[in-house]
């Protein structure tokens, strides 16, 4: 991903972006074919502080096959986007643009046996489930053993490893009429727009290493 140095997120930042949103899309190569899946997306670090990323496809999805080849791959994940007319700048004088936030992850495929695909899936659906219900408690375990083992067959398991990560997030950083362009997006009948907004009046790309031009 094309990005430039005012436009990335310090390290933290980008892994929290990550696991805030917890779903991109999967693209790969292999033998004279692309491969593209949306997925959820649960990156970890283990205790070795290494960062990975867990996941898993339908195993009807084609994509399954390229994970015991050891292929490249990268995970895309967007955040909030929309196209800037001229006016929302408070000027006719100024050209379009698109703000837009994302993050890539590049690595290496490695195909993940029964015992660590389950302990994955748990693990995502106990982190979900905490953050999404409050007070949560659900488990895997609460579904028959026969219908969690039937759904466990029908999915493959997968980890990125070797990873890196490159951040983009376009915020009119330095281009001049913010407060007007943070104005617009927040008269917006839109979440999304009105999270811009306060990207936009603070990029979280301000901070050490990633200075705004």
């Amino acid at each position: 991903m094309y990005t430039k140095e005012q436009f990335s997120l310090p390290p933290s930042a980008v892994r929290d972006f990550v696991r805030a949103r917890s779903f991109g899309v999967l693209a790969t190569y292999h033998a004279g074919e692309v491969f593209t899946s949306p997925l959820p997306v649960d990156l970890r670090e283990s205790a070795d502080g290494e960062l990975f990323v867990a996941g898993h496809v339908a195993r009807a999805n084609g994509m399954s096959a390229v994970f015991e080849t050891g292929a490249p791959a990268t995970i895309t994940v967007l955040g909030p986007d929309t196209y800037i007319p001229a006016e929302w700048f408070g000027t006719r004088s100024r050209i379009p643009t698109w703000l837009y936030c994302a993050v890539e992850i590049s690595g290496r495929l490695e195909l993940s046996d029964d015992v660590r695909k389950r302990a994955d899936v748990e693990l995502l659906i106990d982190r979900l489930q905490k953050r999404t219900v409050e007070g949560s408690t659900w488990t895997l375990d609460e579904i028959p053993a026969d219908l969690s083992g039937e759904y466990l067959k029908h999915i493959v398991g997968f980890r990125l490893r070797d990873l890196r990560l490159t951040s983009c997030f376009r915020l009119n950083q330095g281009k001049g009429g913010t407060e007007n362009l943070a104005t617009a997006l927040r008269d917006a009948d839109a979440d999304a727009l009105r999270e811009l907004a306060r990207m936009v009046l603070a990029p979280p790309t301000e901070g050490p290493g990633c200075p705004v031009s």
